[in-house]
């Protein structure tokens, strides 16, 4: 005690505070969290627990600030721009429901950078098909484990093709009908999308899986909408009237644990897990990297809170909130006592997926999906012509580009609104203009399908390359034709094997880029519209397409090789803007 006295007597208090350690100074430096929406509440509980533990960095105080956002919107947003008035602060730690989103980020260059190499994870929260009970006893499931039902993704795609519940003893409820949350917003339903799509499970999605994503869309009873509608529709299902009703959809575990331990109406749930296995929603933790509005002392925040939830303390909230821990087998009590729920998992993870993957099968379904005006201009000048290898065949461009271009067709649906052009200065287009209209802008229904099909296949190589005057042609005709629907897409699409080749004179990319703005400014900036130009095989004029695409607020996609022709106009048609 009088050691005490005489420390403070002698003004040594700061000295003697550090000696005790009894914790930090100043007010706390705050990194943000920006979480996703089944995480936010436990977050915050843990980030007021971890506060009250006085943490620090150099002697200063240290805390964080959780904010909620989607996920699907934190990766677009961060791939594109922030913008804090209406965004938020921007995050210095993401923690979004699923590594999907991440891979998402990480498609880009620049998001590739933002992600550090490792990423633990918080919790998980497989992928499940959910089912009314009474449904899903009638195909076998046992709520003790012990039934005969093995559900793959595969098999509920062909049941929601072609079955009906008469198959199943139960004809009263008719056909067997699949919902789906939107695969753009939801992460059930991108976890769903890849499931059906990755039929072989390998981690990456290939063309010819990409044609699932049309059955899928053909085989759902309703448009896509998000997992709580789904949910709130269930709570109106009554045992003794389940005609009508959703039979099964995609759905996150903790969905599942949330509805039958909350809803006090409808009948309960069942989480069927998928025999081929499932997505988990793993929560990873991004400490974000390489971003201007973060440096060491945030990331040196982000590292310690991360440690502490995923600590003792923050497996306790989770695991009592409905999840499993990051080995995904292990359940709190909450879980594990839930009707409709499995202890313990026997079915495999899936691995994890390729970014390439997430965008080819997102960027097919948004084609189905998304209202869309698309101008094809297809390049037939002589170099079209040249022979290359295509799929053990010696073929000439023009026909590997007319094949896989009918293929790509396939995923546009009746929302969308197709033409095309070509483009020569060769006979017969030798005449006041270098390129021909062959179907205009229409709704893409079966006559418009054929139209354009029959079209392409007339078309044949021969003469230069109009490229300036096509694109600028091309330009006016869809802002004449303008789709002014919310959220639609107007692109004009060119695929060329090589740059600007008029014999004939013509435009130069800067008349070009001069008439681009000239049109802009006529329509006062509201009916804009993008050019997005595909260069096929290895001796394009980049410059000239790249020009092009940029001039309208567009983008240039490459396609150096056969193979990669098709992703590449998947990622003109859906992704471009």
């Amino acid at each position: 005690m009088t050691t005490i006295v005489t420390l403070v007597a002698s003004g040594l208090v700061l000295g003697y505070t550090w000696l005790l350690g009894t914790g930090c100074s100043g007010e706390p430096i705050r990194a943000t969290v920006v979480a996703a929406p089944d995480v936010r509440e436990s977050l915050s509980v843990l980030a007021r627990q971890w506060e009250g533990e006085e943490p620090s960095l150099r002697g200063q105080c240290i805390a964080v600030d959780v904010q909620e956002k989607s996920s699907a919107e934190v990766a677009t947003k961060l791939a594109t721009t922030w913008n804090t008035v209406t965004d938020g602060a921007r995050p210095h730690v993401w923690i979004p429901d699923s590594s999907v989103w991440v891979q998402m980020l990480e498609a880009g260059e620049t998001g590739a950078l933002m992600v550090p190499d490792q990423t633990p994870y918080l919790a998980t929260s497989p992928t499940v098909i959910a089912m009314p009970v009474p449904m899903a006893e009638a195909m076998g499931w046992s709520a003790d484990g012990g039934g005969d039902l093995e559900l793959t993704w595969t098999r509920l795609l062909e049941l929601a093709e072609d079955g009906d519940w008469s198959d199943f003893g139960n004809e009263e409820w008719g056909g067997i009908t699949l919902g789906l949350s939107s695969p753009r917003d939801s992460t059930a339903g991108m976890h769903a999308l890849l499931s059906l799509t990755d039929v072989d499970g390998n981690g990456d999605v290939v063309d010819e899986e990409l044609a699932n994503v049309i059955r899928l869309k053909q085989a759902l009873s309703q448009n896509p909408v998000d997992t709580d509608t789904l949910l709130r529709e269930m709570a109106e299902v009554q045992e003794d009237d389940l005609n009508g009703y959703v039979s099964a959809f995609p759905a996150l575990e903790r969905d599942v644990w949330r509805f039958n331990n909350y809803m006090k109406t409808g009948t309960k749930l069942a989480a069927v897990y998928p025999s081929d296995g499932s997505l988990d929603a793993d929560h990873p933790i991004v400490v974000l990297e390489n971003v201007e509005w973060t440096d060491q002392v945030y990331q040196e925040i982000g590292r310690q809170f991360t440690e502490y939830i995923t600590g003792e303390a923050g497996e306790a909230e989770l695991l009592g909130e409905g999840f499993r821990d990051g080995t995904r087998r292990t359940g709190g009590e909450t879980l594990n006592d839930t009707e409709g729920l499995t202890p313990q998992i026997e079915e495999s993870q899936r691995g994890p997926v390729q970014p390439s993957a997430v965008s080819n099968a997102l960027a097919a379904w948004q084609a189905l999906n998304r209202p869309a005006n698309v101008l094809l201009a297809l390049d037939t000048s002589e170099s079209m012509g040249a022979t290359v290898s295509y799929k053990g065949e010696e073929l000439a461009r023009l026909e590997v580009v007319r094949r896989e271009l009918i293929d790509a067709l396939d995923l546009f649906g009746s929302q969308a609104n197709i033409g095309l052009w070509d483009y020569s200065t060769a006979v017969p287009y030798s005449g006041e203009n270098d390129y021909t209209p062959l179907v205009n802008v229409g709704e893409f229904d079966d006559a418009q399908k054929a139209l354009i099909t029959d079209s392409l296949q007339q078309m044949s190589p021969g003469g230069g390359s109009a490229l300036f005057d096509t694109a600028a042609a091309a330009y006016e005709a869809l802002q004449n034709d303008f789709n002014e629907e919310p959220g639609a897409a107007n692109l004009v699409v060119i695929i060329s094997d090589g740059g600007n080749e008029d014999d004939n004179g013509g435009l130069t990319l800067a008349d070009f880029e001069a008439r681009i703005d000239e049109l802009s400014q006529r329509e006062s900036r509201t009916k804009q519209v993008s050019i997005v130009t595909i260069g096929f095989g290895g001796e394009v004029d980049e410059e000239a397409l790249r020009g092009v695409a940029e001039a309208s607020r567009g983008l240039f996609f490459p396609a150096e090789w056969n193979d990669q022709l098709k992703p590449q106009l998947l990622n003109a048609l859906f992704n471009a803007v």
